[in-house]
């Protein structure tokens, strides 16, 4: 009797050791992830790694699961450099790096190739610092927007269309269905927010209306405005978080998970972190995610696409560089 009860608990033992390993490929067909997303082993098995254990503790599901990067690529880019976006500018639906420099000149790049590829420049006057890019319009070719105009593609430049409907843009807002906005917020009233459609004989018309953070829970994609310090600190932020005028909410992992997120300047140097919503109104700053000691002070941030064409999803950071900070680095931190 012994001896079956042994053989029986070893046998026992064999079919949950069996089942496990089946069950291990199994959720990983089912997320469209490798084995090592959630093993500390890169083949997968053993030991769970942190993405593992919550996704064992929450039902086996991914949802909530706070945001991580991990450093995808880094490069010098012109001292000029004031800001950066990204946006599909080309006919083949590739993202393409944008950076303004002097004299509001905004400069279209091609990563996606074996060398970075200048394929065109834009005028965009006076204004041009509160540039926003993208498809506003779905089915429509994205366009840049500054106050009072729209820059299109037309061949191998860009055609100017006036827009005075447009009287300023503090940032773009993305809904969960993938709508894509322009919007201005004066830090008080809400957001006056566009749609744009670059076909339309008034490319300019009223979109849809923007929610309060703390109601934005499965509405909001990605927010991404850029205000005054002043103005950030009056909403509540603090001015560590307030100091480079730039600040987001995201739902990097599409699961209706929204985020804060805002270039951190501390004493000992300049990081980029991720905060649940409620953490600045209630004042537990702890974030859930905080980069590595960047090269320098934090210029502009987005929370885009690839612009080297990886298909992956992060946070674009343009930084100044140096011991005088006159040069420019600009990094990309993939979702992890």
């Amino acid at each position: 009797m012994r001896r079956f009860m042994l053989t029986a608990t070893a046998v026992g033992a064999a079919a949950v050791l069996a089942a496990s390993a089946r069950a291990t490929p199994a959720y990983a067909a089912k997320e469209k992830k490798a084995c090592g997303y959630c093993h500390v082993s890169p083949s997968g098995g053993g030991a769970r790694n942190a993405r593992g254990a919550y996704y064992a503790a929450h039902s086996h599901s991914f949802v909530g699961l706070p945001p991580a990067f991990t450093p995808l690529w880094k490069m010098e880019v012109a001292a000029d450099t004031q800001r950066v976006a990204v946006a599909d500018l080309g006919a083949d639906k590739k993202p393409r790096l944008l950076m303004l420099g002097a004299e509001n000149t905004l400069t279209v790049q091609n990563l996606t190739g074996d060398a970075p590829a200048k394929e065109a420049t834009i005028s965009l006057g006076p204004r041009g610092s509160r540039f926003v890019a993208g498809q506003f319009a779905k089915g429509k070719p994205a366009v840049v927007a500054v106050p009072g105009a729209i820059f299109v593609k037309d061949g191998d430049a860009f055609a100017r269309k006036d827009a005075p409907d447009i009287n300023d843009i503090t940032g773009t807002v993305r809904f969960s269905d993938g709508g894509l906005y322009a919007f201005w917020f004066d830090g008080t009233n809400m957001p006056a927010v566009w749609s744009v459609d670059p076909t339309a004989a008034k490319p300019i018309s009223y979109g849809r209306d923007m929610v309060l953070p703390d109601q934005a829970q499965g509405i909001y994609r990605e927010v991404v405005a850029r205000l005054p310090s002043a103005t950030i600190q009056q909403m509540g932020w603090p001015q560590e978080l307030a100091k480079a005028g730039v600040l987001g909410l995201s739902d990097p992992r599409a699961d209706g998970s929204l985020y804060a997120w805002a270039p951190l300047q501390a004493a000992d140097g300049s990081y980029l972190v991720y905060l649940k919503l409620d953490a600045i109104t209630m004042g537990d700053m702890k974030p859930v995610w905080r980069s590595e000691k960047l090269a320098g002070k934090v210029l502009d941030a987005v929370f885009a696409a690839d612009p080297k064409g990886s298909e992956k999803t992060g946070l674009l950071i343009l930084e100044a560089a140096g011991e005088d900070g006159k040069g420019r680095t600009l990094e990309f931190l993939a979702l992890d």
